[in-house]
């Protein structure tokens, strides 16, 4: 099934026979081997057997003699002695079978047990084992009919109940699978299988309140089953509660340390609710428990990526490019980690070599545009993405990417026409729209892009990111001075922690000529953006204000070393007279 949480009936009955004992004495259901069946099983009822004759009960005893030492080839030859000796007797052509299922011969097994059924149509061990060769055989219709006629024989038969139910999940007849599973839940309410498979039915058809009941169910009558832990954890994931997930995961991993599948799926969670260290921890130990996992090495390689921590990145990376140099995504983040360190030339090479047909392409195309951009190859960059309009016109992320580009050339009034014409093929985009406020600011038309800004606004009120580009903008033109203060302050509520929108409270307190709390509050914004060139020269300007000329100047310097800018360098030769 889709998410790999449910096993194909197939899988569950082929790994039962053909590593299992003697299927005809020992047809055990499909129970994880940490989570016993619960109570004592019951003898299958079994249509009866003619015993082998005389001649075949020698060659019989000869077979268990030589089984019992482990001689197997010399057992089957005495087995067949006492087929060819007794062509009529059922039990011992499953018997046979049992064997050569073993062996891997599933044809010849199969012909055996059909041949058993024609003389002894209600031999239903010959039937269970005739179900799970179907089954491997992926013949789930032929299976389940095997299985139908088993419980019609013996109702209470818990093997072929959760055989069938399997069957009936992976042929898409859910209805009779949850029935099955309903009857033997009923009969054996002491047993975790029944509801332990009904939670992975009601988990897959997504209806994952029904599946968390189940799964809590099983695990009051075996706390330690660990598929069901497995379980209830993808659902806790499935419906957005990390928390719990995390809570589930741990105790798993309480009792299996060193479980990879509940470590990846721990790590995930831990890099989806931003604890990269934690994730790391846990990828580092997949990693010692599976050092050549290529998988494992690259998702090291992205977390040591995301953690700043670039030439670690690039330290595992680049041994795996020279490996594999034809996967795709190795060279994307392997290229990833050249532009990262600064080799923009090298970075380049690498994602130019990734094919059209990649699902890396469209990613590395852009990155070379950007590595263009940062040259300051306006041109090149523009012209790979023209390209990529051409090969994806239904990306409207693109234009906006030109429009920017227009703008880094000094011509915002061709990405302001730029995204004019974008807005005529995707009018309801958000984002197109609010960059087309931007640009109008940037091309002087600052009315404009306000009023754009206030489209935006009736659409979502909330959007703390517009509510502050209004009131910046309001500060910078120093007008309407209250109606900004009451925008930036909404902003904030919606995001308290955004140093940007705090840098516009700040700057709106310094052009009312409230230099202390305007410092006050631009201190603050540093401390939530360290590496903002425009929040430093503000601070500086507010220290300047307030006759703090040496820290003035400590932050025009900072705001220059993170952009060169005329203006920046002027203020600060002011406070610095040769």
């Amino acid at each position: 099934m889709a998410r790999g949480g449910w096993r194909p009936a197939s899988m569950f009955i082929a790994a039962v026979m053909l590593v299992g004992g003697c299927v005809t004495t020992s047809t055990a259901p499909p129970v994880p081997v940490s989570v016993p069946a619960a109570g004592v099983e019951k003898p299958a009822v079994v249509a009866p057997a003619r015993a082998p004759s005389a001649a075949g009960y020698y060659y019989f005893t000869l077979y268990h003699l030589h089984r019992q030492r482990r001689q197997f080839d010399r057992a089957a030859a005495f087995l067949e002695k006492a087929i060819a000796a007794d062509p009529e007797s059922a039990y011992l052509k499953v018997e046979l079978a049992s064997m050569l299922l073993k062996a891997g011969k599933i044809g010849a097994a199969r012909q055996l047990c059909e041949d058993a059924l024609v003389a002894a149509p209600d031999y239903l061990p010959a039937r269970m084992v005739l179900g799970g060769i179907y089954s491997a055989l992926d013949k789930p219709r032929l299976a389940a009919e095997q299985y139908e006629h088993v419980l019609a024989a013996d109702p209470e038969n818990d093997d072929a109940a959760l055989f069938l139910a399997s069957l009936y999940v992976n042929l898409l007849e859910y209805e009779k699978a949850i029935a099955v599973l309903e009857n033997l839940r009923t009969r054996r309410p002491d047993h975790p299988m029944p509801s332990f498979y009904l939670g992975r039915i009601y988990s897959e058809l997504k209806l994952y309140q029904k599946a968390e009941k189940l799964y809590l169910e099983v695990l009051e009558l075996e706390p330690d089953f660990a598929d069901a832990l497995h379980e209830l954890g993808l659902i806790y994931e499935y419906t957005r509660q990390p928390e719990r997930a995390v809570e589930v995961y741990r105790r798993l991993l309480a009792d299996r340390p060193d479980d990879p599948r509940v470590l990846e799926r721990l790590g995930q969670l831990y890099i989806a609710t931003g604890d990269t260290a934690a994730a790391l921890e846990l990828f580092e130990k997949l990693h010692e428990l599976d050092p050549d996992s290529v998988s494992v090495e690259v998702k090291l390689a992205l977390i040591h990526f995301q953690l700043g921590s670039y030439d670690r990145a690039h330290e595992i990376l680049a041994p795996l490019h020279g490996r594999f140099p034809a996967q795709d995504r190795i060279t994307y983040y392997y290229a990833s980690t050249l532009e990262a360190r600064g080799e923009r030339e090298a970075a380049m090479e690498q994602f130019l070599t990734i094919p059209a047909d990649s699902d890396f392409y469209y990613d590395a195309r852009v990155r070379t545009a950007f590595l263009h951009e940062g040259m300051k190859a306006y041109d090149a960059a523009a012209e790979i993405i023209r390209q990529l309009i051409d090969a994806y016109p239904d990306k409207p992320a693109l234009y906006r990417m030109l429009a920017s580009l227009e703008e880094k050339r000094g011509t915002p009034a061709a990405g302001v026409a730029m995204l004019r014409e974008a807005l005529e093929k995707f009018p309801d985009n958000y984002d197109l729209t609010f960059a087309l406020g931007a640009q109008l600011h940037t091309a002087g038309d600052t009315l404009a892009g306000i009023a754009v800004m206030q489209e935006l606004l009736q659409r979502n009120p909330d959007d703390a990111t517009v509510l502050n580009f209004i009131g910046y903008t309001y500060v910078e033109l120093g007008t309407q001075l209250d109606d900004a203060e009451k925008l930036i302050q909404r902003a904030l509520l919606l995001k308290p922690d955004s140093g940007f929108i705090v840098d516009s409270l700040g700057w709106l307190y310094y052009v009312r000529g409230e230099y202390e709390r305007a410092r006050e509050t631009l201190l603050r914004a540093v401390a939530l953006v360290d590496g903002d060139p425009v929040i430093f020269e503000h601070l500086g300007d507010t220290c300047r204000a307030l006759g703090r000329d040496a820290e003035a100047a400590e932050h025009y310097r900072r705001s220059l070393e993170l952009r060169p800018d005329d203006g920046v360098a002027e203020k600060l030769r002011r406070l610095e007279p040769e």
